[in-house]
């Protein structure tokens, strides 16, 4: 009888572990992973620095994969679709086109897009390089601080958030509707700098080489303020939301988060380098501790 009782205890365990494995280890995962359609998310990246893209792209991804038991698999598609940026929010709101978009904005409508407070990329982004005609280097050397920089024009792309942070400081500041046409206001003397990030500065010169060969970067001198990208997604998506908030909540909880960009966002520096420190009217970073 006992001998009974131990083979019908191994056959209840065996089935039990059987249907465990049939739903899967985790919590709410009823289908068994490997008969789960990969599901496919586009992530637009916009007009963003190959350096920057790059990074966010890594964040993004690793996110996702953190949930792939929860989750089931997935497939991420990177977009810079340059038609996008002039209507990406409302892309975004639909749901179909794009699906998540890393951005320094943080006001969105709540019922079309979801913000996931998570910064995924900071330090070095908040630099900037100051881009001036060539034969106006010598107008600058004298620019240590705020007071100094306010006798100077700057010139941004209209609707770019870094708009805001030059106005909240008193810096005289003309929006451009693209960057030919920025370049073309830095020629033309309708502004005096041009502040560009120092990870996005050689790739922009280069491409607008044609246009960009009368500017240099002022040498020994950075202006500096908060800022970071966030993912923002389309309420279209509530699984992609969820799955993303857990996996980069979790990558922030771990310290994994701080690694996943590797060197591209730490910066130091120089050591005789003037940096004027502006406050960011937006400031949320970070916002987990």
């Amino acid at each position: 009888m006992m001998i009974v009782r131990v083979l019908v205890a191994l056959c209840a365990s065996a089935l039990s572990l059987a249907a465990l494995t049939a739903m899967g280890s985790e919590p709410g995962h009823s289908v068994p992973e490997a008969t789960q359609e990969s599901v496919a998310y586009v992530l637009w990246v916009g007009a963003n620095a190959p350096g920057r893209a790059d990074h966010e792209e890594d964040v993004i991804r690793r996110a996702l994969e953190r949930t792939v038991g929860t989750h089931g698999p997935f497939e991420l598609q990177v977009s810079s679709d340059s038609s996008l940026s002039g209507r990406w929010r409302q892309v975004l709101a639909e749901g179909d086109r794009i699906h998540v978009v890393p951005t320094s904005l943080m006001d969105f409508p709540p019922a079309e897009l979801t913000l996931i407070p998570v910064p995924i990329a900071g330090g070095k982004l908040g630099y900037r390089n100051l881009i001036v005609q060539k034969d106006r280097l010598g107008e600058f050397t004298g620019v240590k601080g705020v007071e100094s920089l306010s006798q100077f024009t700057a010139a941004q792309g209209r609707g770019w958030p870094d708009m805001w942070v030059y106005e909240a400081n008193d810096l005289p500041i003309v929006g451009g509707y693209n960057m030919e046409h920025i370049f073309q206001l830095l020629a033309e003397g309708a502004v005096d700098y041009l502040p560009l990030g120092i990870e996005e500065t050689p790739a922009i010169l280069e491409k607008y080489s044609e246009l960009s060969k009368d500017f240099a970067i002022v040498p020994e001198l950075l202006v500096y303020y908060p800022l970071s990208s966030f993912p923002v997604v389309s309420n279209k998506r509530p699984e992609l939301i969820e799955r993303l908030r857990i996996g980069l909540e979790a990558m922030h909880a771990d310290g994994t988060l701080g690694d996943t960009g590797r060197s591209a966002f730490k910066f130091e520096k120089p050591e005789k380098c003037r940096v004027i420190t502006l406050e960011n009217p937006s400031r949320l970073f970070p916002m987990l501790k």
